[in-house]
């Protein structure tokens, strides 16, 4: 936690010495690019939802009546995330899973699948920063492409091999449906592709508000984004990546913008898709305490 602290103070002082940089600026928002910005975040956020959906499709738990107890089931676990170490959101969503029909050990594996196709889908999306780096992007681009192509291949052979432990088959005999093929992994990254390029497109919104930018910047910054958001990710100990993803994207920006600029952007867009989160839960936990919907005959035909 000192390091996360000692970031944000970091981040506080490039603003306070640059204040006089920032009591100059000549914000521009124009109601249509911030409104559009929020939409987008909200819809990349219902992308990650939508990617929990089609895992329990290929899992064959899915039933159309629960759909507004999975959405209150995803947007509260998904809050979670905000406690260090993100624990919390992988015992909630088992918990709350259960009450929808979701083994318990189903239920605690995908956020951890979730959490490497997040992974993936953000290192393939980082690689549009090599427009933005120009040729100082070579010493990093290679490896950072060589993790979406990792996930596709190991991630389904993993699956298989901790299927076949007898420990894990004896004691979670459902996780054997959680048997994913490379064709599934693909699948269920175009949601988390989606994910981060319509959070890069609603960053690029909200920054050319404060700082001019031509839409050719955007596939450079939609990379960038991308990339701060995996630092965000990998550090389990922030909490929702507060901090890290801040610390990462100020970093880069100042190569476009200076320090205090660059500061005032990674935090204001923080805020931004806080607020958008904050609705979205909202939404969703209204919307998930409905009563459920009567179930198909289909599903009332299901066999356990």
């Amino acid at each position: 936690m000192a390091l996360l602290l000692g970031i944000l103070v970091y981040l506080a002082w490039q603003m306070y010495v640059g204040r006089h940089v920032l009591a100059s600026l000549d914000v521009e928002w124009r109601p249509i690019d911030l409104v559009v910005s929020f939409v987008l975040a909200a819809l990349a956020y219902q992308s990650l939802f939508g990617a929990w959906l089609l895992m329990l499709r290929r899992t064959a738990l899915f039933e159309r009546r629960y759909l507004r107890r999975y959405v209150r089931i995803w947007w509260v676990s998904y809050m979670y995330r905000y406690v260090p170490g993100k624990l919390l959101l992988l015992v909630e969503r088992a918990r709350l899973g259960a009450d929808a029909g979701i083994p318990y050990g189903i239920g605690a594996a995908m956020p951890a699948l979730e959490t490497l196709l997040a992974v993936a889908a953000g290192c393939a999306v980082s690689l549009l920063a090599a427009a933005y780096y120009g040729n100082g992007a070579y010493t990093w681009v290679l490896p950072v492409a060589v993790v979406p192509g990792i996930a596709v291949l190991l991630v389904p052979a993993a699956c298989r091999w901790i299927m076949r432990r007898p420990a894990v088959t004896r004691r979670y005999p459902q996780l054997a449906s959680v048997n994913l093929r490379t064709h599934d992994i693909l699948v269920l990254l175009i949601p988390y592709v989606a994910h981060y390029v319509l959070l890069g497109l609603a960053f690029f919104l909200f920054a050319r508000g404060i700082h001019p930018m031509p839409w050719s910047a955007m596939p450079g910054l939609c990379g960038i984004f991308a990339l701060s958001h995996v630092a965000g990710i990998i550090v389990l100990i922030a909490p929702g990546g507060i901090g890290v993803r801040e610390g990462a994207l100020a970093v880069q920006l100042q190569k476009l913008v200076p320090g205090s600029i660059a500061g005032a952007l990674a935090i204001g867009i923080r805020l931004w898709f806080t607020l958008a989160e904050l609705v979205c839960f909202s939404v969703a936990y209204i919307y998930g305490r409905r009563p459920l919907e009567a179930p198909t005959a289909k599903e009332a035909n299901k066999v356990p």
